[in-house]
């Protein structure tokens, strides 16, 4: 592992400020929202501002900024294909949210729990053809394939994990193969783009892809391991990943070690003890094994990128994956 995580960790604020163009972008964001998303009109003004009432950690906007600064300059592109891959990632949180039953998000209430499915699915679609319009109408038809490309493999991700839970598919490939698409390809999007709006070389941008390919799958499994926190970090209702079938990479390592009386077992058990047994087997430290693998082979190709040397990108791309909420 890099010495850079044997350093103090660098909060996602402090790379933020190390980012000059930071405010800069801030201040574009807010001024889209008002002219081109909700355009004053009450309802989706007040759905938005709910949606968005916390201002959101806005870490593939960052990444794609940082990106961007690693390949060349940021510039009006760059800010416009950052509100693009932000306003995807909120369409995509309500849609989660319908899919998943769920009422609650990071402690607070989703928007669906309050306004029901179909208001939830409806501005869910409506917040995602704003962001596809916006790039129309500033003629970004390029940003447009990025983000286009990006909503078909979040649906298909979302479909291979409904068909791999009614089936209770415990198939290394087949885990692989929904996070790659339902987590992974916004982070690809998010690279690529920052990488094209800097102008960089088609070889260049097919490197940031892929670094924010190995991010997305590291975040994931991140996901996964907070998921099994002895405290609710995420802000999800406890243990609902395993009672749903969604096999998070730990409880799949563990059900392909043991027998299908066992399996059984570690699905139906009272989570702590489920918890306790993965622990004890070691799922936990395979998790965290295949997640640094994935980090350092990001960290590589992140080294590669023109200007990275200049930038803390690697600390961002730690802080992403080794974060504890």
């Amino acid at each position: 592992m890099s010495e850079i995580i044997a350093s103090r960790p660098a909060s996602l604020k402090s790379l933020q400020e190390a980012l000059p163009e930071w405010g800069d972008f801030e201040a574009f964001y807010a001024k889209t929202l008002r002219t081109e998303v909700y355009r004053g009109h009450w309802l989706l003004e007040k759905l938005a501002n709910f949606l968005l009432r916390r201002g959101g950690k806005k870490i593939r906007p960052l990444l794609l900024l940082y990106t961007a600064k690693a390949c060349g300059e940021i510039n009006h592109k760059t800010f416009l294909a950052a509100t693009l891959i932000e306003l995807l990632h909120n369409a995509t949180l309500v849609h989660d949210d319908v899919v998943d039953d769920s009422d609650y998000r990071r402690g607070f209430f989703s928007l669906r729990g309050l306004w029901g499915n179909r208001i939830a699915v409806l501005f869910g679609d409506w917040l995602l053809a704003r962001g596809l319009l916006i790039a129309l109408r500033n003629h970004q038809p390029q940003l447009l394939y990025y983000t286009s490309e990006a909503v078909e493999a979040l649906a298909e991700g979302e479909l291979l994990q409904l068909k791999r839970m009614r089936e209770a598919s415990i198939a290394p490939e087949s885990y692989f193969a929904v996070i790659e698409k339902k987590t992974a390809a916004l982070f690809q999007a998010a690279c690529a783009m920052g990488a094209w709006t800097a102008e960089a070389s088609s070889d260049t941008i097919l490197l940031a892809a892929e670094m924010g390919r190995k991010i997305g799958i590291a975040f994931q499994i991140r996901d996964d391991l907070l998921d099994w926190s002895e405290s609710a970090l995420t802000g999800k209702p406890t243990d609902v990943d395993r009672r749903q079938k969604r096999f998070t990479l730990p409880l799949l390592w563990m059900l392909s070690q043991v027998s299908r009386n066992e399996r059984r077992y570690l699905l139906q058990a009272p989570f702590p003890e489920v918890r306790a047994r993965l622990k004890a087997a070691g799922a936990f430290a395979y998790a965290e094994q295949v997640l640094t693998q994935y980090v350092e082979e990001a960290v590589q190709v992140a080294q590669s990128l023109p200007l990275s040397q200049t930038l803390p990108l690697e600390h961002l791309l730690y802080l992403l994956t080794y974060r504890s909420h």
